[in-house]
């Protein structure tokens, strides 16, 4: 083989990879092939919002979804997966976004909080905060009724008294700065601990795995255990507002995600929240049939 000819076949092969190569990193990130990747954590909420923002943004644009990142985990996942462009969207709240991601201070407004989680995500991540779906789903701290009855338990400072109650928590519950830790420092609280499946929380505390546990107050199955929420008198928790988080260069190539989005600005209460919420964790119906039906039923869809 000829000298020219060898080098001309090493050229060859040398832009074939490059090609690839340019290829491959520009299919990195999400959104890249036509697809929005929409993607949330494991509980029945976040989920059904994840089924919500895919369908409309289907419905109402010439975009795909992918779906195949929801139910993918919490904040601590998601929120390096949308920074770094693996993940388009999801839905977060204000209060998790400031204490969990920016690590700030403890803050109380609720538009405080939200002005400076959008500023800071805009700022430093290139992630754009859309305004609140209008319910705030913060923490509430549940004790079995017969133990609340018997040790005379109202207030969460009462929790002090006695350190042999067993406080049921997920993966992440006495490690997020906002849940356990918060809580422990505001009222002295040093209470035995046990981890078990976010889903199974309020049922491990029902058979008597332990006495209390950390629920959201828009968590559907509330109505149906026999739980006693205690009065958070110092206020430990931030506001929780629901938003939609989305890559910045995303919504500049294709604004009309947030035009699709736009209905549900302002538009959901806590008490409709449940609802949706109680149709996933007692009647154990689809997320995404849930989605589905809410948003026919107010004629989105």
């Amino acid at each position: 083989m000829g000298k020219r000819r060898i080098i001309s076949l090493l050229l060859c092969v040398f832009l074939l990879v490059v090609s690839i190569g340019v290829g491959g990193c520009g299919g990195d990130k999400a959104g890249s092939s036509g697809k929005v990747v929409i993607a949330s954590k494991q509980f029945a909420e976040n989920l059904i919002f994840a089924h919500v923002a895919a369908l409309l943004i289907e419905n109402n644009t010439d975009l795909k979804v992918d779906i195949s990142k929801i139910g993918m985990g919490p904040t601590e996942m998601l929120h390096p997966a949308l920074a770094e462009g693996e993940i388009d969207l999801y839905l977060e709240y204000t209060g998790t976004a400031w204490t969990t991601v920016l690590k700030g201070d403890m803050l109380h407004d609720s538009q405080e909080v939200y002005e400076k989680v959008r500023e800071a995500y805009r700022d430093r991540f290139g992630i754009t905060c859309l305004e609140t779906l209008g319910f705030e789903n913060t923490f509430a701290i549940v004790v079995r009724k017969d133990v609340a009855e018997e040790l005379n338990l109202s207030k969460i400072s009462d929790l002090a008294e006695h350190p042999e109650l067993v406080f049921i928590g997920d993966s992440t519950t006495f490690t997020r700065p906002d849940i356990y830790p918060a809580l422990q420092e505001a009222y002295n609280l040093d209470l035995q601990q046990k981890m078990v499946d976010t889903t199974f929380k309020l049922d491990a505390v029902a058979e008597g795995e332990g006495d209390l546990t950390n629920a959201y107050t828009t968590d559907g199955r509330l109505k149906d255990y026999d739980v006693v929420l205690l009065e958070d008198e110092k206020k430990v928790f931030p506001p929780y507002y629901a938003i939609y988080v989305i890559r910045t260069e995303l919504l500049e190539q294709h604004p009309e995600i947030e035009e699709a989005l736009k209905p549900l600005i302002n538009a959901i209460d806590e008490e409709m929240a449940m609802e949706l919420n109680y149709k996933v964790e007692a009647e154990n119906q689809d997320p995404a049939d849930v989605a589905e039906e809410f948003l026919k039923s107010r004629g989105l869809i």
